[in-house]
């Protein structure tokens, strides 16, 4: 497992483990690192559960290593993030859940079967000591590591998605990045779980679409929360239109969240598209991305300057969402989209001031009519463009 880890991702496991040998407490390696390991994948988690306070442990990770650090403590959680990898340690606690979709009330102080019978899957609920007097044990209490084998995974318990729907979209992050499938009676709940998406928050199902972004295989993933219904119980007109299944078919390595929202949702109506980023609370920088797109994929390709100039504030997760869903005419119009961003009038203010133009919205408009003239090529050079802001100063003053 430690040798599958990038350089600062085994620097922060080891100052982990040594921070907890230094308390006398048991460290726990727990779900993905173990999972992944054994898929042979690349790690990207690294998971830990310590039975003593995780915020002590990681305030001295993250002192000793320079690392960023990050608390929860409502939860008993801590992340130390080094060089882009980051460290999840979690206090060993046992959860409740009052309500379908809420958060849960935490109970710290637990045992580590009883962390292990709170977690989503039976892939993810497997453990090895690292620390303390188990060092070396391995905890696989609902058979994960052979449901691994059997290329499977199962959820703990018949409520697990009436406790958190948002297990649904981490169900499909499964199947699709870790080429895992349902048990037939897991299989079952996902097909009628969706109706258990209603009370949960926005900002949590913006943090799956965000790893969902962040893992990559998109298209697989989203092809499945559209299968199971999950995008129709998280909004009713949220869908995975062909256009938007098309443009991320061979976009399986990760991408950014505001890309993946612009892609998704630019092809439907503005309302539609709107109400899904308000239920998902989406930041303004993925509305910003979904706005751009649909501006952009709504304009000709021969398009000319009037129509460009108000596209030149699009992002660039708009451009690329636009490019993969409107193919050449997009590639087309995003070239002239650049011409004329970097088009620059023969003269600038100042030498329009020279020439008499007063300041004020003349001077503005006088700018702007250089700048087109010269993307529309009918301007070559500053002396056509001295002798073009004569002419107009000359036809104004004719004027009664």
């Amino acid at each position: 497992m430690r040798a599958a880890l990038h350089p600062a991702a085994r620097r922060l496991l080891d100052s982990a483990v040594d921070a907890a040998t230094e308390a006398h407490l048991a460290l726990w390696a727990v779900g993905g690192p173990i999972r992944d390991t054994a898929l042979a994948r690349r790690l990207e988690d690294i998971d830990l559960a310590v039975d003593g306070e995780a915020a002590s442990i990681a305030t001295v990770i993250a002192t000793r290593l320079e690392a960023t650090l990050a608390l929860e403590p409502r939860f008993g959680t801590a992340s130390v993030t080094l060089d882009g990898d980051r460290l999840d340690l979690a206090s060993l606690r046992g959860e409740r859940y009052p309500t379908p979709g809420a958060l849960p009330i935490v109970t710290l102080g637990a045992t580590i079967e009883d962390d292990l019978a709170r977690r989503d899957f039976s892939v993810n609920a497997i453990a090895i000591a690292l620390t303390g007097p188990r060092a070396g044990e391995l905890l696989d209490p609902y058979s994960g590591l052979h449901d691994l084998a059997s290329a499977r995974f199962a959820v703990l318990h018949d409520r697990s998605f009436e406790d958190d729907a948002t297990r649904l979209w981490r169900a499909a992050r499964l199947v699709a990045q870790r080429n895992l499938r349902p048990h037939p009676h897991t299989r079952a709940l996902i097909e009628h779980g969706a109706r258990w998406l209603a009370p949960v928050s926005g900002h949590r199902l913006w943090t799956e679409l965000t790893l969902i972004a962040q893992r990559g295989r998109a298209a697989r993933t989203f092809a499945l929360l559209d299968q199971w219904g999950v995008l129709a119980g998280t909004h009713p007109a949220f869908a995975l239109t062909e256009v938007s299944r098309r443009a991320l078919r061979h976009r399986w390595r990760p991408l950014s969240p505001e890309t993946l929202a612009a892609t998704l949702l630019a092809p439907l109506p503005p309302a539609e598209a709107t109400a899904i980023l308000d239920r998902l609370d989406a930041p303004g920088s993925a509305r910003q991305a979904v706005q751009g797109a649909h501006a952009l994929l709504a304009v000709s390709p021969t398009a000319g300057p009037d129509t460009l100039e108000p596209l030149a504030s699009t992002t660039t997760h708009a451009r690329t969402a636009a490019r993969w869903l409107g193919g050449t005419p997009q590639i087309e119009l995003q070239r002239s989209l650049r011409r004329w961003e970097q088009t620059r009038p023969h003269l600038n203010a100042n030498d329009l001031l020279r020439l008499g133009i007063p300041p004020g919205p003349s001077l503005g408009e006088s700018l702007r009519t250089l700048r087109r003239a010269r993307y529309l090529g009918t301007l070559r050079s500053p002396s056509q463009a001295r002798a073009l802001i004569k002419r107009r100063q000359r036809a104004t003053r004719s004027q009664p």
